[in-house]
């Protein structure tokens, strides 16, 4: 979309107004030699001898006068001394026209076809206002388009008057205020009507369905975001398009008279820069790289145009040279700093960064070249553009911003079909490691907790979303006591799990030698240390007799709770950070009912959504509840990391739980 709204509507409107003097010269060419010369008398009056079916253009013979009066629309008023004029000059503010004519007393029924701006003129014919062209507000007011006015029962000398007011504003139809007239028996001016209508609905239409296709890939983008929710050039692009889309709409809605100017400016001109901040978001985006302060700051000038000049510039308050010089300061500065970033980024290995950099260049290009040659036109240089006429190609002809944005598009097209390929591969592939790694993880926990006599045992596991490398495991010893093995595996996802499944099975593998808890963990510690990047683990081994006799060891993993109180124990260097490390043992006793409550750093780490934590202290006073309620507390209170919970309770002889 071309961001020069008037600049743009010059060109299209000049070819417009080119086709239709070419159809309406076609329709009419044989009225004009049939109806014989055409005199001029000196009250500016044409005379027609004879009146076959066709239309002629009132261009030459009107006289004009700036303000307004109502007795200028009088058949009888002396406009002698009025400025003689053709329509084709613009003009702003109050005008009256007025033309001269005699017609044949007996002709078939006449009308006429105006072509002007929507609501901005009255059509008087002997005094008397016509049906079907009125005044109207501002913001109703649309560019150029016909207009068929009948003229029932008129003959002889007959005065046509136009009451015009063209809204004075910078931006508005200043230059664009000319009026196109023919006169003709109704037939011919109603086929001229149809024909300039036709011209304007051939100029929209297919524009329209680019738009539309161009708007529906947005919204493709958009439903791809959803899909993707951490790639954001997904949302932006698709943000681009459609503000695009909507943008060049409008404009030639508006530039083939179909909604008023309003709506084109109002509505258009800001997409304008929206359009370059989504540019400025997506290419960041695209690349993985965070928009820095500065650019932020550049992103809040270019709202400044639309927020504070939009309004100003359409009561004229700004001059349209102000307005176009505050769009090439604000513009163009992008144009050259996007392309060099990119050059940048590709330089430093962001490979994908190169297919930007052309598509990038083309849009700004395009501005800059067109913002050149505006500036030009008010240094009084010859021609506006190098291509202000277009590109043709065949029977089209390609505006310089269209070329650019549809190379842009295309080029950026086949970019997001990589990405999005590249990216889909990815998330299967992760789908796939996570599934894994959530099978992985099962195996670290028991499906079932065995029987033991003498030791009442429960335990809770909930995982979180992402795959953790909680564990747990409760073994019975050849000698009848039982060891309890809590852990928890750094990192997430499948290293995690399969660092944990490794600690697990050679745990199982010693627990079969029988050996105490420190000297358990001095052995696994070497194991896991001597595995290529296996990662670290914290890991509390307890091993109780069935007469409560306990012995206790620990890498790294948080202190258990007796009986709701700590148990003091040597912390230890977590297992697999130093191969030769050792681990002291500690010895307690137990008494029948006493408890032993293990957790996992999910408990104590839970977060609120006001960033407080489940803590120590909570932890310590909720220990001896169920290993249920310690979990499902952490859980409500805000999950961030699996929660693991596992507590023993020394029951006496005979009592079995699982």
């Amino acid at each position: 979309m071309s961001v020069h709204l008037v600049s743009r509507t010059q060109v299209l409107w000049r070819r417009r107004w080119a086709v239709s003097l070419l159809v309406v010269a076609c329709a009419g060419c044989g009225a004009v030699a049939a109806a014989g010369q055409i005199q001029q008398t000196s009250k500016v009056a044409v005379t027609v001898s004879a009146w076959p079916n066709g239309t002629f253009v009132l261009d030459q013979g009107w006289r004009m006068h700036d303000g307004d009066n109502a007795a200028w629309a009088q058949p009888d008023f002396d406009d002698s001394k009025w400025q003689e004029v053709h329509l084709d000059e613009p003009g702003t503010g109050w005008r009256w026209y007025r033309f001269s004519v005699r017609l044949p007393e007996a002709h078939a029924p006449l009308a006429l076809l105006v072509i002007g701006g929507y609501g901005t003129y009255e059509v008087y014919v002997n005094g008397q206002r016509t049906p079907g062209a009125d005044l109207r507000p501002a913001l109703l007011v649309t560019y150029p388009k016909q207009r068929v006015i009948p003229l029932p029962g008129i003959s002889g000398d007959t005065e046509i008057a136009l009451r015009t007011f063209v809204p004075p504003t910078s931006m508005f139809l200043a230059d664009r205020s000319a009026w196109k007239i023919e006169i003709g028996t109704a037939p011919a001016v109603q086929t001229a009507g149809r024909a300039a209508q036709s011209l304007r609905l051939n100029a929209v239409v297919p524009g329209m369905g680019v738009h539309l296709l161009v708007f529906l890939t947005g919204i493709s983008l958009l439903i791809l975001f959803r899909l993707q929710r951490n790639h954001r050039e997904y949302l932006w692009l698709g943000v681009y398009l459609m503000l695009d889309a909507w943008g060049s709409a409008l404009f030639e809605l508006a530039a083939g008279g179909f909604i008023p100017f309003s709506g084109n400016w109002l509505l258009s001109v800001p997409t304008v820069y929206l359009n370059s901040i989504a540019q400025i978001e997506f290419t960041f985006s695209f690349v993985g790289q965070r928009v820095n302060r500065a650019w932020r700051i550049y992103e809040g000038l270019l709202l400044i145009p639309p927020i504070l000049l939009l309004v100003p510039a359409w009561f004229g308050i700004i001059s349209r040279g102000l307005f176009n010089v505050d769009e090439v300061l604000l513009i163009v500065p992008a144009s050259i700093a996007l392309p060099i970033l990119l050059l940048f980024w590709y330089r430093r290995g962001l490979r994908e960064a190169g297919w930007l950099i052309l598509p990038s260049l083309l849009p700004m290009f395009a501005i800059a070249l067109d913002d050149l040659g505006i500036v030009g036109s008010y240094l009084g240089w010859k021609h506006r553009t190098p291509l202000e006429g277009g590109i043709r190609a065949g029977m089209f002809n390609l505006e310089l911003f269209d070329v650019a944005d549809l190379l842009f598009l295309l080029a950026v097209g086949v970019v997001m079909i990589f990405r999005f390929t590249r990216v889909s591969e990815e998330q299967v592939r992760s789908v796939g490691e996570f599934q894994a790694a959530r099978e992985m993880q099962q195996r670290l926990v028991p499906v079932s907790l065995p029987a033991i006599a003498g030791l009442r045992v429960e335990a809770a596991y909930l995982p979180a979303e992402e795959v953790g490398g909680d564990f747990y495991q409760v073994l019975e010893q050849k000698d009848g006591s039982t060891l309890i093995v809590v852990g928890d595996v750094s990192g997430k996802g499948l290293k995690a799990a399969m660092t944990g499944t490794l600690a697990i099975g050679a745990l199982r593998s010693l627990a079969d030698e029988g050996l105490p808890p420190g000297l358990l963990l001095t052995r696994l510690n070497r194991q896991i240390a001597r595995a290529e990047d296996g990662g670290f683990v914290t890991c509390l081994c307890v091993r109780v007799a069935p007469d409560g006799t306990a012995w206790a060891a620990n890498a790294g993993h948080l202190a258990p709770y007796r009986n709701g109180e700590e148990l003091l124990l040597d912390s230890g260097l977590p297992l697999g950070v130093l191969a030769d490390a050792e681990f002291a043992e500690c010895a307690f006793r137990l008494e029948p009912g006493d408890t032993l409550t293990f957790v996992s750093d999910g408990v104590v780490e839970a977060q609120s959504a006001t960033g407080e934590l489940f803590g120590f202290e909570r932890t310590r006073t909720m220990s001896g509840a169920s290993a249920e309620a310690i979990a499902q507390a952490a859980q409500a209170f805000g999950q961030a990391d699996d929660i693991t919970v596992v507590r023993l309770t020394l029951a006496g002889t005979g009592v079995v739980h699982a």
